[in-house]
């Protein structure tokens, strides 16, 4: 597994001057001494001197030695990097398809953004493989809009449904599903939603059957982590599908398109 920390705390080696002991300026060359006299050193809003040989022009940097080593928010995240399956050929793309954003407006959100899907519109080649997977989370602010149990989130993958009126003037590439529609299609044994079994369907549907433990018509005691595995797909096609829960009539529209061509 790996990690991204981005807090903000003092560093080794960084943000000291001279007198403490601590060594920043070696990284620049520089001697302890030709740190301090070009202000190379920890202290407040000093002013550096970045060209050899021209004193008299120096650039002031705004540094609070009082803020250096505080940390703000922590938003440290886990994620893993798996090796490749032996099955799966070396050459052969495989495709990440995630869910960003969180629960709440567009204001709530922010500087995040509301729920979609990403990449919301995926064009791949016969033969790639795709890994479906998202994460979601039981800590939101309480307040935060969304469908559901409050501070959660939660998300699933069906297929629009197809349109209803005559078709006159419709694309010959239309493909699955409408995207101005905003009701599922009907799932049957002869569903086609990028060649996926009935049971991924489900799963992509409800969650992992592993992790239900009460309700799950809004998905909200399903498990906040969704991973289907690699599916190979293997026909073209062009499928249109919606997350049933964050796709609210008023202001949030969760939906993603997969193209699917010819190699």
């Amino acid at each position: 597994s790996s990690g991204i920390n981005a807090e903000w705390p003092l560093r080794p080696g960084e943000g000291q001057n001279k007198k403490t002991g601590i060594d920043i300026w070696t990284q620049y060359g520089f001697t302890a001494e030709t740190a301090e006299a070009r202000g190379y050193v920890f202290k407040q809003d000093p002013t550096v001197k970045v060209f050899d040989g021209i004193d008299n022009l120096q650039l002031a940097l705004a540094l609070n030695t009082n803020q250096y080593s505080r940390t703000f928010e922590d938003r440290t995240h886990v994620f893993e990097i798996r090796q490749r399956p032996s099955t799966v050929p070396a050459a052969a793309k495989i495709h990440n398809l995630n869910v960003r954003g969180k629960r709440g407006n567009i204001v709530q959100t922010y500087p995040a953004v509301e729920y979609d899907f990403h990449p919301n519109n995926l064009e791949i080649s016969v033969g790639d493989y795709i890994h479906v997977q998202w994460t979601g989370a039981n800590s939101n602010p309480g307040n935060n809009a969304g469908q559901g149990r409050a501070r959660t989130d939660r998300s699933n993958m069906v297929l629009l449904r197809e349109i209803t009126h005559d078709g006159k003037g419709k694309s010959p590439y239309q493909g699955q599903g409408c995207y101005a529609c905003n009701y599922p299609e009907i799932i049957t044994d002869k569903t086609d939603f990028l060649g996926l079994s009935t049971e991924d369907l489900i799963n992509l549907a409800f969650g992992d059957k592993r992790q239900y433990f009460g309700d799950v018509e809004e998905l909200d005691d399903t498990g906040t982590h969704f991973d289907l595995g690699l599916r190979q797909i293997t026909k073209e096609g062009i499928y249109r599908y919606m997350c049933t829960r964050n796709n609210n009539f008023t202001n949030r529209s969760q939906k993603g398109k997969i193209i699917v061509k010819a190699k």
